[in-house]
């Protein structure tokens, strides 16, 4: 399969090497006919993309594929297998590409039912004019969509065909032209910014839903041009940058908990140091009792110190219990 430039194949190639003394001779439809297949047999070969906007989605070619630059003149008379319409491709890459302009234009273009964009808005007291002018006539930049994934074969262009009527006494001649084939990804890219009216993310919304109806390209209303719209894959930066917001997220996260344990560590210090302190004033055993509960758990662990503080307290009382004398062992005294 071919690697050269389509666009260069399509546009300059395309037109070498014919005879035009008498273009419908056989050599010359063999030799388009080749020159034709060379075009759709190119494979895909990923270009190193700038990424442009910072809103940006993906739209996937649905069934039939999509016509790009139908009205550029690429016709010679007389050749049959000809591929008869024009077609737009990115002049550096060679590959199809979708202009900015065409892509604002139907957005733009769906501005003329304003009950429709209501409805994508979910809010029909909207004013639609204002909203055009202020999508449309301010500092949001729509760029072109590039390729950024072909079908299952990496092929991204094939052939159709037209099959006009325009003599009812005459079979019909089929007339070949190119498409871009189903399964071919493409990624949208805008630069917006927040409006007056409606947030960018709106915007990115409603750009999504848009383009998913009318769909792009010529023949539309014979169902080309149509998209499945979904996320775009991030960029290595935007995985850099959220795998760095992780480990900081993370980070935080075990410094809250470190935090929060060290609190709760002096605290306990802090009420058992105060519990000791008052535990030589207790009146009753009961209350000392608690007093040590509360300051030690059920499974105390008393330091040296807090261990004689605890035997001074015991030897203040009178006639303990056995049950008495269980309670004080727990806590060291015996």
């Amino acid at each position: 399969m071919s690697n050269a430039n389509i666009g260069w194949l399509f546009n300059k190639d395309y037109f070498n090497g014919l005879d035009y003394t008498d273009l419908a001779q056989k050599k010359n439809v063999d030799n388009i006919n080749a020159k034709v297949k060379a075009i759709i047999q190119s494979t895909f070969i990923p270009n190193e993309e700038e990424i442009l906007g910072s809103t940006r989605f993906q739209g996937t070619t649905a069934y039939p594929g999509l016509i790009l630059g139908a009205g550029n003149t690429h016709e010679l008379p007389s050749i049959e297998g000809q591929a008869i319409l024009g077609f737009y491709f990115d002049y550096t890459s060679g590959l199809p590409v979708i202009a900015g302009s065409s892509i604002k234009g139907v957005l733009k273009s769906a501005f003329k039912h304003p009950q429709y964009i209501q409805a994508l808005l979910d809010d029909e007291n909207m004013d639609i004019k204002a909203l055009e002018d202020e999508i449309f006539e301010n500092a949001d930049i729509f760029y072109d969509a590039y390729i950024i994934k072909a079908d299952t074969q990496d092929r991204l262009l094939g052939d159709d065909y037209i099959t006009p009527h325009a003599d009812p006494l005459k079979d019909p001649v089929p007339l070949r032209f190119i498409k871009v084939l189903p399964e071919v990804t493409f990624l949208f890219q805008f630069e917006l910014d927040d409006g007056k009216i409606v947030s960018k993310k709106k915007k990115e919304t409603l750009f999504r839903n848009i383009l998913a109806d009318l769909g792009l390209g010529a023949k539309t209303n014979v169902g080309y041009g149509k998209f499945t719209i979904s996320d775009a894959p991030k960029t290595e930066a935007e995985v850099e940058a959220e795998k760095v917001a992780m480990e900081k997220a993370e980070a935080e996260k075990k410094a809250r908990e470190e935090a929060q344990r060290e609190k709760e560590k002096a605290d306990k210090e802090a009420k058992k140091e105060e519990g000791l302190n008052a535990l030589l004033d207790c009146k009753t055993l009961a209350d000392g009792f608690k007093l040590l509960k509360d300051s030690f758990g059920k499974k105390p662990k008393l330091t040296a110190e807090e261990t004689k503080i605890v035997q001074q307290y015991y030897n203040k009382q009178k006639n303990l219990s056995k049950s008495d004398m269980k309670v004080f062992k727990k806590y060291g005294i015996s």
